[in-house]
């Protein structure tokens, strides 16, 4: 995808404000198809690999060199750095498979700090579970810090919530630290996506001893929610 000056600046800006950006049709067909193939068998070897959320698959990185290039050197990737006005550092690469009522990702942000992408492989809607997001979130961290991904908050009526209805090969683009959940499908059909994560390590190379008690507890709190986290 080519993208002049102007329009860099102006998704930029839209990305600072409202804390994520939808670029269409941005995945072409044949690698929906070949990220869909590769994600299937990776699954059987790796299933439930999701936490507690049962439809996502964690660390496609380790068990297909395909997925680990596509997290460090992706299309996404150039356009992921501008928008953060620095280099990603990949963390881990997953996959959605949202066929079960039951599957609701309730609002939350994520543990720490960075980007992430999200890729329609299937056409999302608020009948078959999309993604929403709460506008500006980003810029009020310590308003929803109470919110977590497996209790629900009834946040439906707030006025900066976002429904994003996404067709196959739809990407979005958030910051972690964005407010987002996605609705259980009802729509008796598969709703899949495939999602990359950058947040690095912040805590790479520290340890303890280089904290007090009241930050390494909560530095482990951090890293206990990173390991849950769902990005719907």
């Amino acid at each position: 995808m080519t993208m002049d000056q102007a329009q860099a600046t102006e998704l930029k800006a839209n990305f600072d404000r409202d804390g994520f950006v939808i670029l269409r049709k941005f995945v072409p067909e044949v690698q929906l198809n070949e990220i869909r193939q590769r994600a299937e068998v990776a699954i059987s070897k790796k299933p439930n690999s999701g936490g507690m959320f049962t439809n996502i698959t964690k660390g496609l990185e380790k068990v297909d060199d395909y997925f680990a290039d596509l997290l460090m050197n992706g299309a996404h990737v150039p356009i992921l750095e501008m928008l953060m006005g620095r280099k990603p550092e990949p963390t881990t690469a997953s996959f959605f498979t949202k066929d079960k009522n039951s599957e609701e990702v309730h609002p939350h942000s994520d543990a720490l700090d960075g980007g992430v992408i999200w890729v329609a492989i299937d056409e999302t809607n608020k009948e078959n579970g999309c993604l929403h997001f709460l506008k500006g979130s980003h810029l009020r961290e310590d308003e929803f810090t109470h919110l977590k991904a497996h209790e629900a908050t009834d946040l439906a009526d707030h006025p900066d919530l976002v429904e994003v209805a996404m067709n196959r090969g739809d990407i979005v683009f958030f910051k972690a630290t964005t407010v987002h959940c996605s609705g259980p499908n009802h729509s008796g059909t598969t709703r899949r996506g495939f999602n990359c994560f950058y947040v690095g390590d912040p805590f790479k190379g520290k340890g303890k001893q280089d904290f007090t008690t009241e930050e390494w507890a909560a530095i482990k709190k951090k890293k206990l929610k990173l390991a849950g986290k769902s990005s719907a």
